[in-house]
């Protein structure tokens, strides 16, 4: 682009020179050979960028290459960097659909229940391109409110039958969630939040 800007102001220019001589010179015998010689001249100056492209040509065909090149590594680094933001906007997505799940749960409950406390946390599988959500666990906090009675202290929490105890205390509850959410019980878990 730039040789054929040179070449077109290079013409324009000694076309404007020849004219102007032309102008200026007399009407004899020297007008004719003047005309040659100018001719010759507006030759070499329209040939001079074609011997350019002919004997750089290779260069300029390299450097043409590497610039497409680079512009093709670029566009390919964009499209990598736009699939990773997806796959941060996909996470986002999902942790903000968590949260509101959470939200939902616990106010769902707080209504039901007025003088407890709730906290929940919901473990799912979202693909937002179909629109499907598939929960794996909802666990659900519960404290009471009010002050509570001291209780004996179990040393080994860790048993089943300790969890067990827990679930069926909260039986009611979990009930309430399976209902609601439309979400089977065994994917329901509720424990007491100690204070």
């Amino acid at each position: 682009m730039n040789l054929l800007k040179e070449l077109v102001t290079t013409l324009v220019t000694a076309l404007i020179f020849i004219t102007a001589i032309e102008l200026i010179s007399p009407n004899n015998s020297m007008n004719k050979y003047l005309k040659f010689i100018l001719g010759l001249v507006l030759i070499t100056i329209i040939l001079n960028p074609i011997v350019k492209i002919i004997s750089n040509g290779q260069n300029n065909i390299y450097d043409s290459i590497s610039d497409y090149e680079e512009v093709f590594s670029n566009y390919k680094n964009e499209v990598k960097s736009s699939a990773e933001n997806e796959l941060k906007d996909g996470d986002l997505k999902k942790q903000a659909f968590e949260e509101n799940f959470n939200k939902n749960c616990e106010s769902l409950l707080k209504s039901q229940y007025p003088n407890k406390k709730f906290k929940s946390d919901v473990e799912c599988v979202v693909n937002f391109n179909t629109m499907i959500f598939d929960i794996k666990k909802i666990k659900i906090g519960i404290s009471e409110k009010s002050v509570s009675k001291i209780k004996k202290v179990i040393i080994n929490k860790s048993d089943k039958s300790y969890e067990d105890n827990q679930n069926s205390q909260y039986k009611e509850i979990v009930t309430f969630i399976s209902e609601q959410l439309d979400i089977p019980k065994e994917k329901i878990e509720v424990y007491k939040i100690e204070e």
